[in-house]
């Protein structure tokens, strides 16, 4: 699961979550294993919840979605080094 999450409601890409992740040491791979567990939780049977498509997943410096609003966003966890942007899921 994320360490910290987000929501920016009205931005030029309408509504958004951001879920910051601490991967350390950062791979693609162990980001790709965060991920898949945080899919099987979020959608587990009777959990209600669906997986969005991400905008963007991957390191918080280089990160292009909305850059400004995500790096104020990080100050929040600074210690995390990753970040999924998505569109919520409905």
């Amino acid at each position: 699961m994320p360490n910290h999450t987000f929501r920016l409601k009205n931005t030029p890409l309408g509504n958004l979550v951001v879920k910051f992740y601490q991967i350390e040491p950062y791979s693609e791979a162990a980001f790709e294993r965060v991920r898949l567990r945080d899919f099987w939780l979020t959608t587990a049977p009777g959990s209600g919840n669906t997986w969005a498509l991400s905008l963007y997943q991957g390191l918080v410096a280089d990160n292009h979605i909305l850059p400004e609003a995500i790096a104020q966003l990080h100050t929040r966890c600074a210690t995390c080094n990753c970040v999924r942007i998505e569109r919520p899921g409905g």
